[in-house]
């Protein structure tokens, strides 16, 4: 089947098939049986614009131990399917209800009717069809198991293959020139919303698909931080920064910059020196063989030694992929061994003040130094912003 607009190969798929089927045979499953949204895209390359907005139709794919892969989706994706995808088993359901039972007999016709199926029930999942549709198809298979494969999905989506990484770096790139762009463009006096007009624009200019979010964050406020842009005026002396999410072909990047309005006073310019030295020996242990803990235990030496405590989120970050933020967390609870082709944001941060001080590159994991992907990397003394 001919594929003229797949985001990747026929080759690429084949192989996070037969790695699914690998841990599904650990896990004694006769099927997956995929229903939110980023999971179909990862599993099927379909990405609808249809399906992230509307909830009252089903996309769905199910992947057999053996056999081909099933698709289920809406007669006006079709064309996008054959055009994107490479499963040729497509199954069509019109109209706007009866999904469940619909669904039902796709499972029955594939064999499945008495078979172990793995869901979207466990962590970090949720299923692309409401809890009582759900409990529909169960009831439609009544002799069928249905449990949770989160680990499965979860254990698939965090290794990243050479094309993953190379639209993972597009979508960095973007991201932080946009953001150092900006810089240049803003000044005292503004409004936080108009500074994030000038940072969307930006962006778009430079070639971002999405904005999964776009944080403009001014002065200092000891309570936390607030996110959103808002006619707060940027004023002389405090600090302005962005917490922004791009995509470039269905794959995110998750960068953060802090910068000076004006110059720096001598202990804002110290604390972020001090910050992005920690920072940086942060991300180098981002490399095949090491943990979560290697980081948390760098975190908490330079916390110790400065006799400061973490804001309380419970990491230092996080993955990136086909979400801004996927598993796995770069947290003390997370038991995984880095791996090359992992793909993380690490930032520790602080709101303190001096306002919100932070910077966030993203980073692919290989066997030495780790990759930076979001050239340029933040800077270790503190931009400036005209006052």
């Amino acid at each position: 089947m001919e594929s003229p607009y797949a985001d990747f190969s026929k080759e690429e798929f084949d192989n996070r098939y037969a790695k699914a089927r690998a841990l599904m045979a650990e896990k004694n499953l006769d099927a997956m049986f995929i229903t939110e949204r980023l999971n179909y895209q990862y599993f099927t390359g379909h990405r609808s614009e249809q399906c992230a907005v509307d909830k009252i139709r089903s996309y769905m794919f199910i992947l057999p131990k053996d056999g081909d892969p099933t698709l289920i989706t809406m007669p006006f994706e079709i064309a996008q399917v054959e055009q994107t995808s490479y499963v040729t088993d497509i199954r069509v359901t019109g109209g706007l209800t009866g999904h469940p039972e619909f669904i039902v007999g796709v499972l029955k016709s594939l064999g499945l009717s008495k078979a172990r199926i793995g869901c979207e029930l466990g962590r970090e999942q949720y299923l692309g069809i409401s809890y009582l549709g759900m409990q529909e198809i169960m009831q439609g298979l009544p002799e069928a198991e249905f449990v949770d494969a989160a680990d499965v999905i979860l254990t698939i989506r965090n290794v990243k293959s050479p094309k993953e990484i190379a639209y993972l770096r597009k979508a960095s790139m973007i991201n932080a020139e946009a953001q150092k762009k900006t810089f240049t463009q803003v000044r005292a006096g503004m409004t936080e919303n108009e500074v994030a007009q000038i940072l969307r624009e930006n962006l778009i200019a430079g070639g971002a698909e999405k904005i999964s979010l776009l944080c403009v964050l001014s002065g200092a406020n000891e309570r936390g931080i607030v996110l959103l842009p808002t006619d707060r005026v940027i004023e002389k002396g405090e600090t302005l920064g962005f917490d922004v999410g791009v995509s470039y072909r269905g794959y995110w990047s998750d960068l953060a910059r802090t910068a000076s309005v004006g110059q720096p006073f001598n202990e804002l310019a110290e604390f972020y020196g001090w910050m992005m030295q920690l920072r940086h020996d942060c991300n180098m242990q981002l490399r095949a063989g090491n943990t979560p803990a290697d980081v948390i235990r760098v975190v908490d030496s330079y916390l110790e030694a400065r006799g400061l405590k973490t804001m309380g989120v419970g990491r230092v970050g996080h993955g990136v992929g086909i979400e801004t933020t996927e598993y796995p967390s770069l947290a003390a609870f997370e038991d995984i061994t880095f791996e090359v082709g992992n793909v993380f944001a690490c930032n520790p941060n602080f709101s303190n003040h001096l306002g919100f001080i932070n910077a966030e590159d993203n980073w692919a994991v290989t066997d030495g130094d780790p990759d930076l992907l979001s050239a340029p990397v933040a800077e270790m003394e503190i931009p400036i912003v005209d006052a």
